[in-house]
């Protein structure tokens, strides 16, 4: 039994239900907002299942693209940002006749809002690797590549939503019409701002970017790091 009740009609309007088992079970479902108050019943092996759910907020894209055929797991096209989605997954051990499960979604993606100062800004342009593609059916980030360009406005700032991380393995590529100028690793910044990539729900991050010949400085959410170096923008 799956209570949807925790479930914000606010955020999300409907969400993506899949249950599987090792046994080739499988179950699917769209839960709609009308009926979170309504507790959903399945019946299924005693072997045990798999249990994901997946929404995004309201006002955001369609994310069906990206799910697997079962609805389990989620990929990430590459040169796309990770969709701004919430995400319950459970290992539910149904050697019992019933078992009463609380859904609750949790923020699976991390809003990487970028100020960037450079003079001339227009000859640059930045890109976000990573080695995080999506969803396993186990709720896990998914190992893979992930790489999104990013497009400053006039001002310098930009956007991308990533994927929960397991390292500090992503990178800020800056390039200009020659090509690579710098690679850094954000990823390594944002692990020593204090970031906590374990949370249930995660932190959106700000970064200021202050680019010079000279050095580079990193403010993320707040902690400062510079970095020494010679480069001809």
């Amino acid at each position: 039994m799956l209570d949807f009740s925790r479930v914000d009609p606010g955020r999300a309007d409907s969400v993506s239900l899949s249950v599987l088992s090792a046994d080739d079970f499988y179950h699917g479902d769209v839960v709609y907002s009308h009926s979170y108050q309504d507790v959903y019943s399945v019946e299924v092996p005693k072997s045990g299942v798999w249990v994901n759910v997946y929404s995004v907020e309201n006002g955001y894209e369609d994310f069906s693209s990206m799910m697997s055929p079962d609805g389990a797991s989620l990929s990430i096209p590459l040169g796309d940002e990770c969709p701004a989605v919430d995400k319950f997954s459970y290992f539910a051990d149904t050697a019992s006749e019933t078992l009463y499960v609380p859904v609750i979604p949790g923020k699976n993606y991390c809003t990487l809002m970028i100020h960037m100062l450079a003079d001339p800004l227009s000859e640059l342009s930045l890109a976000v690797d990573g080695t995080v593609c999506g969803y396993g059916k186990d709720g896990r980030p998914a190992a893979g590549d992930f790489h999104c360009a990013l497009y400053p406005d006039e001002e310098g700032y930009c956007d991308v939503r990533i994927p929960r991380q397991t390292d500090g393995s992503l990178r800020l590529v800056i390039s200009d019409g020659d090509g690579i100028l710098r690679e850094f690793a954000i990823g390594e910044y944002i692990i020593g701002s204090g970031y906590d990539w374990t949370a249930y729900d995660l932190e959106d991050v700000t970064i200021d970017i202050d680019y010079s010949k000279a050095d580079v400085t990193f403010i993320v959410n707040e902690w400062e790091m510079t970095i020494d170096m010679e480069v001809e923008i």
